[in-house]
């Protein structure tokens, strides 16, 4: 949880327009009108007050990566600016819910906050509404941010976001078994708008998608029509020695993904040079083992080339 200020609220606490406008070009920054959030800590006296509120209230700054995480970061901000000014019967839906939940997006999939109310419909620049109906059970409080549950949000997802945005959420959820597989595919009703997506979703989401980049994998296989890939597969040579466990491997032929995260060699504990002498072992392991290799990293997800090349090598064994 930040610390959100509005306009009213800096003015009670001495704020000219003047002083405001330096705040902002200090510790402040503004997210939308009338709405600043406390960005950083600095040691002008003027802005004192509003660190003091900052300590006492237990918030924390915004993070910061500097990569592309910091979107869901300010995207998180947004939504506590919305917290006390939700009309009623709106409850936050979709991205905004995965978030409060506490699920990480693949990437940046919107930079709205997000809604259900029944009865309105309205896409403002920071704020979209969807007209939806909730159960009482498909509701709940985090905090004091009301939410749609984990099921109906990953409904709500593979219903209206394409499937690189609902698999990897979906993945995750499952894989921290936030709900079930079984849970989710109940929740769907035949014949009613995106069920044929939601479906669709909730086949290529697996708990053993070990991040967003192995759930997008699954998904760009999907699109290539790739078939056959397996995840997470212990690997053995021809005398049973175990190799590896692999991302992705063929379940007929002698291929296998590997997907190349930041974290796999950053998040290593002997570090990155040490990860990337063990992947380099691994990878001369399951070649002299007969195996034909494909490393991808984050960028690939988005090329055509490397799947193109992943399906004529498959083609090749037949």
């Amino acid at each position: 949880m930040v610390s959100v200020f509005t306009s009213k609220e800096l003015h009670d606490l001495g704020f000219t327009e003047m002083g405001i406008r330096g705040a902002l070009s200090c510790c402040l920054r503004r997210i939308r009108r009338g709405h600043f959030v406390l960005y950083c800590p600095c040691t002008a006296a003027d802005h004192e007050p509003l660190h003091l509120l900052h300590k006492t209230t237990v918030t924390e700054y915004p993070r910061h990566y500097g990569d592309i995480r910091d979107n869901s970061e300010w995207l998180k901000v947004l939504i506590r600016s919305y917290a006390d000014e939700l009309p009623s019967g709106a409850v936050f839906s979709h991205v905004s819910a995965a978030l409060v939940h506490g699920l990480d997006p693949p990437f940046p999939a919107t930079e709205s906050a997000e809604v259900v109310r029944p009865g309105f419909h309205r896409a403002k620049k920071t704020l979209r509404t969807r007209d939806r109906a909730l159960k009482s059970e498909e509701r709940e409080n985090i905090g004091d941010l009301p939410v749609t549950t984990v099921a109906r949000t990953l409904l709500d997802l593979a219903t209206d976001y394409p499937l690189e945005v609902s698999v990897p959420f979906i993945s995750e959820a499952l894989r921290r078994e936030l709900t079930s597989p079984e849970r989710l595919r109940d929740s769907v009703v035949p014949g009613t708008r995106g069920c044929r997506q939601a479906v669709l979703a909730l086949d290529l989401a697996s708990p053993n998608h070990e991040s967003p980049g192995e759930a997008l994998c699954a998904v760009k296989f999907f699109r290539f029509n790739i078939i056959g890939m397996i995840p997470q597969v212990n690997t053995y040579d021809d005398s049973g020695m175990w190799i590896a466990r692999n991302d992705f491997r063929h379940d007929k032929h002698p291929l296998i993904v590997e997907f190349h995260g930041v974290g796999k060699y950053y998040l290593n504990e002997a570090g990155p040079d040490r990860a990337s002498s063990e992947n380099h072992e691994r990878h001369m392991k399951l070649l002299n083992a007969g195996y034909r290799v494909f490393n991808l990293v984050w960028a690939d997800l988005f090329r055509v080339n490397e799947f193109a090349r992943i399906k004529a090598a498959i083609a090749d064994f037949h």
